[in-house]
């Protein structure tokens, strides 16, 4: 009749509420597993396997000792399994087809690898994969440039104290890129990207509605 009302039905695209905090739940429950531990480092990496739930009290990140060239290569590779294991702990990840978390890894891992050394705040002037070779006098190397805008992108985190929410969901958005070759199922991948960045925006107008553009 004239006095009905019309529900709108959001398209596939746009995730209910519900679906938006089961997701967000399980970003923080990763980030509270993926644990750095030293003999982490040693284990063989199952992106399908199962990790128990541990208390967020338990989630300890060891200090940095001192950066020797054996320390800083440990390191590195605490965080680049932590990273791994983050990412296997997500039940929307692990229900992807293996091929695509293996294939989603390896696009990913860089950027994985240098989200979680910034948030935990390794020094990375001193990383080895980030190591550039002396310049011929008056010279700039394509690598130095790299360097350079690294540094600066870490200076601008630091300023904007970028906060775990921030960070799982980051992680989540280069994590699931649907633009990645050979994907099986590109379209759950996008629909998880998506996700993500709506988390982002939603937390950002939340918590800092002073900083409409954060990045």
């Amino acid at each position: 009749g004239p006095g009905a009302t019309v529900a709108v039905t959001p398209g596939p695209r746009a995730p209910t509420p519900p679906t938006n905090h089961r997701f967000m739940a399980s970003l923080m429950t990763a980030e509270t597993c993926a644990k750095l531990e030293p003999e982490d480092a040693d284990e063989t990496v199952d992106v399908t396997g199962s990790e128990p739930e541990r208390a967020a009290g338990e989630y300890q990140v060891a200090p940095y000792p001192a950066a020797s060239p054996e320390n800083v290569y440990e390191t590195s590779a605490r965080l680049l399994f932590m990273a791994v294991k983050w990412a296997k702990n997500l039940p929307v990840f692990s229900n992807l087809p293996f091929r695509d978390q293996v294939i989603l890894l390896e696009e990913a891992w860089s950027e994985l690898f240098l989200l979680c050394a910034i948030q935990w705040s390794m020094p990375l002037e001193s990383c080895p994969l980030l190591a550039v070779p002396e310049p011929a006098p008056g010279k700039l190397l394509p690598a130095a440039l790299d360097v350079r805008a690294l540094q600066e992108t870490l200076s601008r985190f630091k300023a904007l104290a970028v906060d775990p929410t921030e960070f799982a969901c980051m992680k989540a958005v280069v994590l699931f890129k649907p633009e990645t070759r050979g994907l099986k199922d590109p379209e759950q991948v996008e629909n998880l990207q998506d996700q993500s960045q709506v988390m982002l925006g939603q937390h950002n107008r939340s918590h800092y509605p002073g900083q409409p553009v954060r990045y």
